[in-house]
This record gives structure tokens, sequence and C-alpha cells, in this order.
């Protein structure tokens, strides 16, 4: 039995109230969490049906599933009660709020005017969309020629293009996407830009730059005060005394500040000068020592003051006036934003599409039915939200349409709110945290826990120190407290490694000397990693004794494109294994840039770029004395003009650059002919790209990756798409839109690498030693880009432009909205930096470089480095170590001593047998290579037969299409179909996998007991809803088996199925998860289950088939294959439901529609 701790207790124990918990990082908040709703469920009749539990991703979704039905399995052994529990978990509300939002819609499409026959479009295709959407937008406003319009490109518009106007739409667009009401704050933040100074300065806008320009002089009345008590403390009372006017300046603007006095505030800051302070000779030594101190602390107050200038470069009320002028340029700018959004929406629905965007807002509409949104308060009698600190405006709203008055707990930290840029808002975490812990009426409270079970105490305390004085709110709640015992011989202090990059000077090696900042911090990172390779530490949960391998180790970074082909590779030249996991990092690897480059010139020939990266690759193999060759040949026009120009010639060269061009010409017609995928695989194979990137180094991953290719392909083409000119557009705007895709992942967690992953991927993990890298690097900010930006709080901010003067100015708004941005941005750094120290569980080292020792220590002396850096941010750090660059050298010697500088003293035998060991070494896992992380159970099935399934050419022509190819698609995620024209859907007809598919559809929706009472007369008139209601087209209206339907209710399987009907114990299209393992590594298995009965206490199976069956072979014979054919599919259904539902499978069956038969398989 598990021993919680009183925290934990209360919030397992807890009922009849809203309760937030605060669960710092390593708190086990999940454990908590699935104890409450284990004992909820057990102990007090809770059905597992009636609670909703909400998370952010699939994968914690499935894990908080696994967890829940591995709890009620341990206690449905004794208490047979709860089978019923575990038969209703995977259909239990345990999701993401995408998913539930998705139930939500496919249940109530009707009240919202949706088709049912709706599918998810990706970003990428999201941004094709929104292209074709800008383009229909600008073209018509330029054709309608309105005043208000050109007066609007007259303030915002450009003599380049309209790229500028295009971005601000859309940003704009996605800003206000985020809101429960779009165009309504939209339009009460328009009528703010009217508002009369009295009016304005009750806004959330002015009490926010209130509350700026107050802390700002604070900060230089701080600092001003603590640069004279530094000339006091050094004995320098005269100075100090001189500068004390100054001191008392900055005091007396600071309460101008504090008292709104802004007209006064900007008098005196225009008028401030700093004294004069010179030293007397007997004074002077003194005051050199301190001089750069005191420097450092009037720069910093200098600064606070500039920035409160900047808001006060006018008069506040005249800034406020002036804004009124842009509210035209508002109202048309509204005007611009609802049209595209029209625009948008109808290009989505002609295609049967929504976005993520659209999902929320749809379910948020369907909610606002107050029957609706009552049919879910009814059905939920508990609501769980995991993650709370990272959820939306828009989802915060849904949950409160369907919320009762004490039915929430939410769980999570806001300190790992990380997320700001997918919209999450980390204000409404905090605003409940500080509502619930003042709440007196018992309706609500709030539990902290922050008791870590994961990192050494002293790491903990040194974290806690740090934060302490950067992350607001960061009190004794907020700390973080050991929750497990540590052998104090084992709690290693975290360590900081500074690289000197002034040293560089002194360097003797001129390939050190040329490395960049982050390459001479790589070799540190490498030296800190073979350094602890083997080192001895202490599992805390355990009490294990162990040795550090690679796979324990993690380098984390705030960005992993820019650093990791650095680190990668300094690190594999010391032999050290390592892993970039990069989730953005596909279209820049080699292989696919090449492989796209190619496509690209099939489409269009005229491409210098791509046309010199295909020759002088393995495709066509130029050297670069030939490529320089053309030029020397052609110099003059474009490069694909100079090559074409040269392949006109008569002599060899000539001859092999025309017949480059002949096969670029033939694609070009194969392209137009076969299908993308086709195209892109027999290309892969012809020029022998494929195998040639399986003989690189890392060639298992380049593959791998170029197959992946053929399935985004494969999936482009499924949405009703095949050009390839449309595919490379496509891939434009994955690009520019900025979509994470990375490369394909053959890792696995056993695998013993080193791990380079950013500190976003990081979170969840832990690891017994981190590294977090880059702390040097210099922080990212939004950039004023935009000539009109957008807050929920703010409002709109605006340049205000004078097209007839040629003058512009940024609003007060607009500058407001700039220092908000900034603000928040500066508070997820802090939160990110918090979350990359936590995943620490033994050893915790921080690298990065500085320009000098010296440099660094003036900065921090006063804080004058500002907040560029982590280093500035972070206070004075204990263990921190300047690292010379000479040192570096050392490492790069031992990595490249020549092999004949080393001892050969142990040569002969001994070596010789190490060679032919190396040599004649075998992956002693070779079938891990080719495992994926989830496969479907088809997919398995076809796998486990592989080896005897294989026919002659004659059986292959006789089976073609009847294999169960419908269960494949069924099994994938969700894909996007578009629906057949009609004009067409008589003509066409339906492939082997799509009258599966139907007859699927039609055994899911059927009523049983109608079926088996009233026959084919129920069925088709069924069928004929069906179409009506647009579930099924009415080609495949006639593909349906009607009377092989109706013969199944008539088998003996049929009437037992029927009569658990009645009892309510048949089941239909059951989705699960299964972890199995395969090969020695686990595996995820997912599928949908035809049909399930339970009889008698145990469940019997049904699957359907739409195999045609041989009728030149005994039925007997045809039995026998096709049963030994689906046996291991039905063994893994089984095993699915065994465990997931605590009864044993007692029977098997499988019905053939093409003969209407039941077989039964034997498990």
């Amino acid at each position: 039995m598990t021993d919680w701790t009183p925290q934990q207790k209360t919030t397992i124990d807890e009922r009849d109230r809203n309760i937030l918990v605060a669960a710092a990082a390593g708190s086990g908040k999940t454990a908590v969490l699935v104890e409450r709703i284990r004992k909820m469920v057990t102990e007090e009749n809770v059905s597992i049906d009636s609670m909703l539990i909400v998370t952010f991703t699939n994968a914690a979704a499935a894990e908080m599933r696994e967890k829940i039905r591995r709890a009620l399995k341990e206690k449905a052994a004794t208490h047979p009660e709860l089978r019923r529990q575990l038969e209703l978990l995977p259909q239990a509300s345990i999701s993401t709020f995408h998913a539930f939002a998705l139930e939500v819609i496919r249940r109530f499409f009707y009240q919202i005017d949706r088709e049912p026959d709706f599918t998810i479009c990706d970003e990428a295709q999201s941004a094709v969309i929104q292209e074709e959407a800008l383009d229909e937008l600008l073209e018509a406003a330029f054709d309608g020629a309105e005043k208000e319009f050109f007066e609007f490109l007259d303030w915002y518009g450009s003599e380049r293009g309209n790229d500028a106007i295009r971005a601000m739409i859309q940003n704009l667009y996605r800003s206000l996407m985020a809101l429960p009401d779009p165009f309504g704050t939209l339009e009460e933040k328009i009528r703010e830009l009217s508002l009369s100074p009295e009016e304005y300065r009750q806004t959330k806008a002015m009490q926010f730059l209130n509350a700026v320009i107050l802390k700002d002089m604070e900060e230089a009345e701080e600092a001003t005060l603590a640069a004279q008590e530094l000339l006091g403390q050094a004995g320098l009372e005269r100075l100090a005394d001189k500068f004390r006017p100054d001191t008392e300046a900055h005091e007396t603007m600071r309460d101008m500040a504090e008292h709104g006095d802004y007209k006064g505030l900007r008098e005196h800051l225009s008028g401030f000068r700093w004294t004069s302070i010179r030293a007397k000779k007997e004074e002077k030594a003194d005051f050199d020592m301190l001089n750069d101190e005191f420097k450092a602390y009037k720069e910093k107050a200098k600064k606070a003051r500039t920035r409160v200038a900047d808001f006060l470069k006018e008069d506040v009320d005249s800034r406020i006036e002036s804004v009124r002028r842009a509210v035209p340029v508002a109202r048309t700018l509204q005007k611009l934003l609802k049209e595209y959004d029209r625009i948008f929406r109808e290009k989505k629905a002609e295609r049967k599409l929504l976005d993520f965007s659209d999902i929320e807002h749809d379910c948020l509409k369907i909610l606002k039915n107050p029957e609706t949104a009552a049919f879910y308060r009814d059905r939920f009698k508990y609501i769980f939200i995991d993650e709370y600190q990272d959820t939306s405006v828009l989802q915060e709203t849904i949950i409160g349409m369907i919320r009762r008055e004490n039915n929430l707990f939410m769980v999570g930290d806001i300190k790992q709110s990380i997320y700001k840029f997918r919209l999450a808002e980390p204000e409404i975490f905090q605003s409940k945290y500080d509502t619930y812990g003042k709440c007196r009426d018992g309706s609500s409270m709030k539990i902290d826990l922050n008791r870590n079970f994961r990192s050494k105490p002293s790491i903990l305390s040194w974290i806690n120190e740090r934060f302490r004085s950067i992350m607001e709110g960061y009190d004794e709640d907020a700390c973080l407290y050991p929750g497990l015992e540590a052998d104090a011989r084992y709690c290693f202090e975290p360590e900081v490694k500074l690289i000197d990059t002034s040293t560089r000077e002194y360097l003797e090696d001129e390939a050190i000397a040329d490395l960049k900042n982050n390459e001479l911090e790589a070799l540190e990172v490498c030296r800190l990693i073979e350094e602890n390779l083997g080192r001895e530490y202490c599992d805390s949960r355990t009490g294990e004794h162990k040795r550090l391998r690679y796979r324990d180790m993690v380098i984390l970074m705030r960005s992993v494109s820019s650093n990791a082909a650095a680190y990668s590779e300094i690190l594999r030249s010391r032999g050290v294994p390592v892993f970039v996991d990069d989730s953005d990092g596909y279209f820049d690897t080699m292989e696919i840039n090449v492989f796209m480059n190619l496509l690209a010139l099939i489409d269009n020939q005229y491409q210098d770029v791509p046309l010199i990266s295909v020759l002088r690759s393995e495709i066509f193999e130029f050297s670069t004395d030939q490529l320089a060759e053309v030029r020397k040949r052609q110099p003059e026009g474009s490069y694909a003009d100079a090559f074409r120009a040269v392949a006109d010639g008569d002599d060899e060269f000539a001859a092999r650059c025309g017949a480059v061009l002949q096969k670029l010409r033939r694609w070009k017609i194969l392209s137009r002919a076969v299908p993308l995928t086709d195209l892109v695989w027999r290309l892969l194979l012809e020029t022998g790209y494929y195998i040639a990137m399986g003989a690189m180094p890392n060639g298992t991953q380049r593959q791998a990756n170029l197959r992946a290719l053929c399935d985004r392909t494969e999936r482009f083409e499924e949405n009703g798409q095949s050009s390839l000119y449309g595919f490379m557009r496509y891939i434009d705007n994955v690009k520019r839109n900025r979509v994470s895709i990375g490369q394909v992942r053959l890792l696995g967690e056993n695998d013993d690498v080193v791990r380079i992953m950013t500190i976003h991927k990081s979170k969840g993990l832990e690891f017994p030693m981190v590294i977090v890298s880059g702390m040097g690097k210099k922080l990212m900010y939004s950039r004023a880009g935009d000539k009109v930006l957008f807050h929920k709080d703010i409002g709109l901010g605006m340049y205000l432009e004078d097209p007839e003067h040629s003058l512009e100015q940024r609003s007060l708004p607009y500058d407001i909205i700039i220092s908000k941005m900034r603000q928040e941005e500066y508070e997820e750094h802090i939160r990110v930096l918090y979350v990359a120290l936590t995943r620490a569980r033994d050893i915790l080292y921080l690298t990065g470089t500085v320009r000098s020792e010296e440099d660094y220590e003036k900065g921090k002396a006063a804080g004058a480095r500002g907040q560029t850096d982590y280093l500035s941010i972070l206070d004075r750090m204990p263990r921190t170590e300047f690292i010379d660059c000479r040192k570096l050298t050392e490492l790069r010697v031992q990595a490249e001593a020549p092999e004949g500088t080393k001892d050969d003293s142990a040569a002969g035998p001994a070596l010789a047998e190490r060679v032919e060991q190396k040599l004649s070494y075998r992956y002693p896992y070779p079938a891990a290579r080719k495992l994926r992380s989830k496969y479907s159970v088809s997919t398995l099935n076809e796998e486990a037969h592989r080896p005897v399934a294989a026919r002659s050419d004659a059986d292959e022509d006789l089976y073609a299409g009847d294999g169960e190819t419908e269960k494949p698609d069924r099994d994938r995620e969700p894909e996007t179909v578009l629906p057949v024209p009609k004009f067409l859907q008589e003509e066409q007809r339906l492939t082997a996998a799509e009258k599966g598919t139907v007859c699927h559809g039609i055994m899911e929706r059927i009523d049983f007991l109608r079926a088996a009472e009233e026959g084919e007369e129920y069925i088709r008139n069924a069928i004929d809803g069906f179409v009506e209601a647009g579930i099924f087209l009415e080609n495949e209206r006639e593909a349906v088996p009607v009377s092989e339907i109706a013969r199944f209710f008539r088998t003996g399987l049929g009437e037992r199925a029927v009569a658990a009907a009645r009892r309510g114990m048949l089941y239909r299209e059951q989705p699960f998860d299964l972890m199995m393992e395969r090969d020695g590594e686990n595996i995820i298995v997912q599928g949908i289950i035809d049909c399930y009965f339970v009889e008698d206490g145990k469940i019997v199976l049904l699957d359907y088939k739409t195999n045609r069956v041989n009728p030149r072979v005994p039925f007997e014979e045809e039995r026998k294959r096709i049963s030994e054919m689906y046996r291991e599919q039905l063994r893994i259904y089984a095993r699915a439901l065994e465990e997931g539902g605590g009864r044993s499978v007692g029977e098997a069956y499988l019905y053939l529609f093409s003969v209407g038969k039941v077989i039964g398989v034997s498990l």
C-alpha cells in the first residue's frame, strides 16, 4: 500500500467541492489523480462513464486510461462487480480537449448545420486554404475599389507588395480565434479606441501601464539607492552625500508614478541629469575599485527611466486622444477580418474539413444550447482536468458550460506552463489559485503538492534558492521539498560550466580558435559526458547503486534546430552515441532536401538551386568541376538556361547534360500519368537514391525518412489531391508556417545513446544526469513586426499613420501591448528554465559561453545585463567554473590523435581478435530495426502470416482484392477522404476496401432487434435513411449485401447476439489500445473490435469479413484457410478484451458476408 503524504491524502479524499491542486514537478500528481479516480469507482460506486477526464496530449490520455485500467483490474480480482467498470473503461471519456469537443460535434452536428462526414485537416492543409482565402479576400477588395480599403492601404500597405497585410490579417485572425467570442471582443476593443482620456484610464490597458511605469521607477530608485550605498560602504561619504540629490530625484519620480502624475514625471525625466562624481586624490584608489559596479547601477537606473520615457514621450492624454483617428481604419480591418473568416470557413466547408480552431468553436456553439449543456452536466458527475496550467480561454469557457457547482478537479503547475505559443493562459490557473486560496465558504479549495519524489535534495535546494528571487509567487508553498530519503554521499551539487571565449585568442590550435561559441560549448559538454560515464549514483526510489550509462544522460536546449548538428558531430567524433530528438528538422535533412529538389525540378525545370542540388547529388553525380564547366561554356543567363544551352552541344559532356534533361522530361510526363505516391517510389528506386541513402552513415534513418515522405504523399492523395504542383505548394506551406515535422523516430527508450532534445520536449520526463546547454544564448522576445497588434486584455495596438507627410508613430496601446508581450515572454522564459532544471534526478550541469569572466562578473554586480539570457536572469551561482578554451584543446587532441602516436604494445593477436570482432559484429536485435512504436492489428496479423502466405501468380489473381483491406484502414488514424461528386457516383465501382467499410458501417448502426424481427425490409429502410443523412453515398447503397446481412440474424450466432442485445450486453465498434511485447520491445497495438457480446459471464467475439471464397475449392478447405488467416488478429482482440474488461473470451467467430456463413476460430 502506498504511503501517501498528508497533502496527497487530502487530494485523494476531498469531495463535494471544486479543487485546484498545484502539483510541483515530481510530486506524483498522476498517481494521486489515478488513486482518486480508483477510490471513487471502487469504494464509492461512481461509474467510470460518469467522469470526464481531460488532458492535453493523446499519449497522456492513453497513459491515464492504462493506469486506471491497471488500478481497477487489481481491485477487480477480489471485487467481481468491478468487471462492469473495466468493460466501460474503453468508452469512458478520457481524452484530450479536442477529442472531447469532437465527440460533442459528432453527436450534435445537426444543431450547427455541420455535415456529419467532416474530417480534420492538419496545419499544412489549413495553411494552404488560408492562402487561398487571402488571395480571394484581397482580390475582391482591390476589385471593389472602396475608398475605405485604399485608405487602409495608405496606412499599412507597401509598394513592395501585400505580404505585410497578409501577415497582419493572419496573425490578428489567429489571436482572435483563441477567444470564445472573437468578433464580439474585437468590436469591444475597437470601441475602446474612441474613449476619452478619463474613460480610457479605467481600462485594463491603463491599469497595466500604471503597474509597468511604477515597477520601472521602483527599479530605477532601488538601483540609484544601491549606488549611493556602495559609495558609503566604501567609506566615500563625501561622494555619497554628493550623489544623494540623484537618489532623492528618483524617489520623487517614483512617487509621481505611484500617484499617476505622468505630466510631472515626464518633465522630471526630461530634465534629469546625473550629478558629476569626481574623486579627490585620496579617494581615487577606493573609487576606482568600485567604479565599474557604480556605473552598472547607474546604467540599470537609466535603462528603467528610458523605458518609462518611451511611454511618456508625449502627454499621455494627447496620446490617448490621438488613437481616435485610427477608428475608421480599424473598422476597415474589422470588415476584412470578418470577410476573411467567411471565405476561410466556406472553403473548409466545401472540402468538409475542420481545423483545430473549428473544433473548439463548434463545440462551444453547440453547448450554448441550454439543453445540450444540461445533457453533459447530467452525464458527468465529476470533471478532471490534468495539466490545467495549459488551459486556453476557449477551453475554460467550454468547461464552464458543462460543469456543476462543485464537481471540478483541476491539477497542474503554473511554474511549468510553457505553451503560450499554443494559446495556453497561465493566468487562468493563477486566478483560481488566488481565489480558491481565499475561499471561506468551503465550496472550493486549493492544495499544494510540493514534495518532490524525483530529484536529490541538493538539486531541490539549489533550484529553490535560484527561483525565490526570479519567479513571482515562488514562496514556501511553491518551493520543492524532498519526498525521498537520499544517501548524502550521492547528493551532488549542481555545477555551472561557462566557457570564457576571450581566451580563444591565446590558442595556438587554429581549428579550435575558429570554432563558433556553440561548438566550443559542445566540446565542454562532451568532456562532461566522458567524465561522468560510469560514475556511480544511487537510485533513491529503489536504493540501488548504479553506474551512469549514455542513456541516463540528456542535453536540453531551448532550440535544437540551430545547435543539434554541431553537438552531434562533435559527440560522434569522440565516439559518443547520440540521438537528436528534433520535431522540426525533417525537411532540413540532406536526403529529404535533395529529393524535394528533384520533385521541384520535375514540376518546374527552370530553377537554378534545385537543378544544381540534384546534379551534384547521388542522382546524377556531377562533380563540382563539371558544374563549373556549364558556367564556363555558357556564362550568361540563369544556370538552368545555361545547362540547356550546353546540352545542345555535340560532345560527350553535352550528351550527358542532354540525358539529364531527357530524364526530367520523361519524369514530368510520368508525373501526370501515375499517382503521386507511385511516382515518388519509382523515382526513389529508378534513380538508386533510396539504396544510396541506405549506404550512407545513419542510412537506416535516412531511408526511414524517405519512406515517411511516401506516407505523406499518400495522405495528400487521400485528401482528394494528386498533382505534383499541389503537393509542392502544400510542402511550401508546411515550411512557411513552421509546421512541426520531425525525423522518423527509430530509437527506443532502452537504446544506449545520449539524447539531445528541446526543453519543451523533455517536459514530463526525468533523467539521472541533465546538462542544460545554451545558458548564455540570447533569449528571444517578440519584435514589433506587424503595424497592428492585438492582445485580449489590452485591445488593438496600431501604428498611427500620416500618409501626406510620410509620418508614422506607435500608438499608446501599441506600446502597452509590446510591453505586455515582453513581460509574458519573460515569465515564460523563467518557467522554461524551471522545467529544464527539474528534469534532473541525480546530477545537474548548466553550460554556456560568456564574452569573458570579467565581463560576466561586472554584469552580475548590479544586474546591468538585464534579461537578455538565462545567465543574466539567475543570481550568482555557486560552483561556477570558467573554462579556458585552452583546456578544450586537450579534448580535441585526444580525439584526433593519429593511430601511430598511441601505445601499440597491446597490438598482435589481441588486437587482431578485437578487429575481427568488430568486422564480424552483427546487431543482436535485427528485428527491432524494423519495429515501429505503434501498430494496427491488421498489420500484425499480416506479418504473422507473411512467411506462409506466399502464393502462385494464379492464386494472387484469384484472391486479388479479396483480402480484408477494409480492416487496415479502420485500424489507422481517422483520415481525410473527400466525397465523390454526385455525377460520378452512379458510375464508380467500389473497391473491396470500400465495400468492407460500408458493410462494417451498416452493422455498426443498424438495430439488431429490429433487423432480427423485420428482416430485409428494415435493413433496406435503414440504409436508405443512412444515405439520406449523408452517412453513405448513393453508389454505396447498391453494394450492401442486404440478404447476407439479414441471413446473419438467422444463424445461431446471430440469434445469440440479438439475445445479448436485449440484455444490454452487446458491444459494437469498440476501439482499444494494447501494450504488447514484440521482438523484445514494447509496442502499442491499436484496433477496433467489430462486435462482441457477453454470455454466461464469458465474451463471445465476432469479426465481419468480406473475403470472397474460392468456388473451385471445397468450403472446408476455405474455412480452414480463412480461419488460420485471421487467428492471430482474433487472439489480439481477445487479449485486449481480457486485459481491458476482466472477463475471459470463450468463443471467437468470423462472419463471411460473401457466402453468409459463420466460421469458428479456435484461439
